[in-house]
């Protein structure tokens, strides 16, 4: 989720991080991503601001920046200095944070006793978060000789709903991958493709391309970004690293993407290898035998290497958990070893805040006061959430537990199978007022808008059904072709079927209620279709409707409360 901080930092008028639209007195920038830049391109931007050398860098290997780098200021880590705005003298510090190369936050005290911490995006694991109280400069908040009035934070975790997923150490992550590229042959016909190549995913290239003495192979950009960073490795005698899509001629690519909201049944499903054993061999089909031997099959709608000599068949695409934001947990650790007295959410939306999304409820238990500016501010936007979504407790789910994670196949089985009655028969509220029969109906509709998917094929294959037609229409329109979709071997798309995580516990299944992105997490706008549609016949009537439209000028309307009185047109 993009930034959706505004950058003024009311508590200290006149200072301006992350957003140069708005005229200031003084700017900010914590890093390099195009979501933090907004504005800066401006013609009528001409003022200074504040960022690290390596940001600055960074900015300067691309040509539209060419004019704005006299602009960009480089300051030293931890060393504070003073400015003065409109109406205060301000001490800043910047901090070196983890979330990409030349990554800052910002520490803003005013003269007249305002202190205010501006995270940025950060990724706050317990290891980084731990080594703060190392901080001088910190030191006195984290200890309580002083009080953080104010923390604006990254809350990217916000946008997915709840319950808020666990986030494993992105070490993790990185082990569990190089464990499985050790299982692929070393092949002049085989390379590896990184698929995210924005900045701040550097580590893992480096780690990996390290481990397997590889070759990293990149544009001219990210090369140069690169070569920016210390103790760089670019070429080695092991396999190639591709980063981004270089659209390269390699008979076999295999594909690394970035995932946080797999579970660990998923994970065991589409990454890991299949025994050949365990196989009816009538159904793979050969579909190419490299120079060495080893072999690509189909099998399952997706394509497989078997090593020459192998047991198993390797995926051609694997998933990497690895994450530039900081999980709920992070999040809560990391406030907590402040204790401000509120917090200021940096990624957010009306969804969010009406699924409960409230500074007092999430982050209440870890701040000093119980005035909070943004609950304020949305309140009056917005209006309350539901009390009963305000009175809920806040829930995260381990989807890495195999326990979570077999509750969550039953508690779908349950919920997505059950018979459920039709709203107008149900008597929602009784005479006495109780409402907990439509909140248990609320519990039963809207569940299914977040567990469409979540381990049921048929809703995965009709997923992809329709993405499939989708782009033969965009095809039809580019290329004038005259395909026809086949819906019974659709292809296999785990990016489009990876559905919010719904709780392992059934008191707080409402709390999606307006969950954001409950089929994926990609930009997909057919949410939540149903498998029992029959969307051919849908197609044939509604031909005939508009065929038949002689008869569209013979209808009329009445009004069942005057008398019959015919509705002009």
């Amino acid at each position: 989720m993009s930034n959706t901080f505004n950058g003024e930092i009311k508590e200290i008028p006149g200072i301006y991080v992350d957003r140069f639209h708005t005229k200031g007195d003084l700017y900010f920038l914590t890093h390099s991503h195009q979501d933090h830049l907004q504005g800066l391109l401006s013609k009528s931007f001409c003022n200074k601001v504040y960022c690290s050398q390596l940001t600055k860098d960074i900015i300067a290997l691309d040509s539209r920046y060419e004019e704005k780098l006299k602009y960009l200021i480089p300051v030293e880590y931890n060393k504070s200095f003073q400015l003065s705005t409109f109406l205060s003298v301000v001490t800043v510090t910047m901090i070196e944070t983890y979330h990409a190369p030349g990554s800052s936050m910002f520490l803003f005290e005013s003269d007249d006793d305002i202190s205010v911490l501006v995270t940025g995006d950060i990724r706050a694991e317990e290891w980084w978060t731990s080594s703060l109280i190392k901080n001088r400069i910190l030191f006195p908040y984290i200890t309580g000789s002083k009080k953080l009035d104010i923390i604006y934070l990254d809350t990217t975790f916000s946008y997915r709903g709840e319950p808020y997923i666990k986030i494993m150490p992105n070490s993790d992550g990185v082990v569990a991958l190089i464990e499985l590229l050790k299982l692929y042959p070393t092949d002049p016909d085989i390379e590896f493709s990184f698929v995210d190549a924005v900045s701040g995913s550097e580590e893992i290239w480096l780690q990996v391309a390290d481990h397997f003495n590889g070759t990293i192979s990149a544009n001219e950009l990210v090369t140069e970004r690169i070569k920016l960073i210390k103790n760089y490795h670019l070429e080695g005698d092991g396999p190639v690293f591709n980063v981004g899509n270089l659209k390269k001629d390699i008979p076999i690519m295999i594909a690394i993407k970035h995932t946080i909201n797999f579970n660990i049944i998923d994970y065991a499903g589409f990454c890991l290898p299949v025994k050949v054993d365990t196989i009816d061999a009538r159904q793979l089909v050969l579909l190419q035998i490299l120079r060495n031997g080893h072999q690509l099959y189909l099998y399952q709608d997706r394509q497989w290497i078997l090593p020459k000599d192998g047991l198993e068949l390797l995926p051609l695409c694997l998933m990497l958990m690895f994450s530039r934001h900081s999980s709920y947990e992070e999040s809560m650790r990391f406030i907590g070893l402040f204790k401000p007295k509120s917090v200021f959410p940096c990624c957010d939306s009306k969804k969010s805040w009406l699924n409960g999304f409230t500074i007092e409820r999430v982050f209440g238990s870890v701040c000093s006061s119980k005035d909070h500016r943004y609950d304020k501010e949305k309140t009056e936007l917005y209006g309350l959430p539901d009390h009963s979504i305000l009175e809920r407790k806040v829930v995260s789910i381990d989807r890495w537990s195999f326990s979570q994670c077999l509750q969550e196949v039953d508690f779908v089985e349950q919920y997505t199978k059950k018979e459920r009655p039709f709203k107008g028969v149900l008597k929602l509220i009784d005479d006495n007022g109780d409402k907990s029969a439509y909140y248990s109906y609320i519990k039963d509709f809207k569940l299914q808008s977040i567990i469409a998917g979540r381990n049921e094929a048929k809703y995965k294959k009709v997923v992809n059904y329709h993405q499939d037609i989708k782009q033969m229409k965009i095809n039809e329109i580019d290329h004038g072709s005259d395909l026809e979709s086949d819906s019974s071997t659709p292809s296999l798309n785990f990016e489009s079927s990876t559905p919010t995580d719904p709780s392992t516990e059934i008191d707080i299944v409402y709390s999606s209620v307006y969950t954001e992105q409950s089929i994926s997490e990609m930009n997909n706008s057919n949410l939540y279709l149903s498998p029992f549609i029959n969307h051919k016949e849908i197609d044939e009537i509604a031909q005939k409707l508009r065929e038949d439209r002689r008869n569209w000028h013979g209808m009329k309307l009445k009004c069942i409360n005057s008398a019959n009185k015919k509705i002009k047109k």
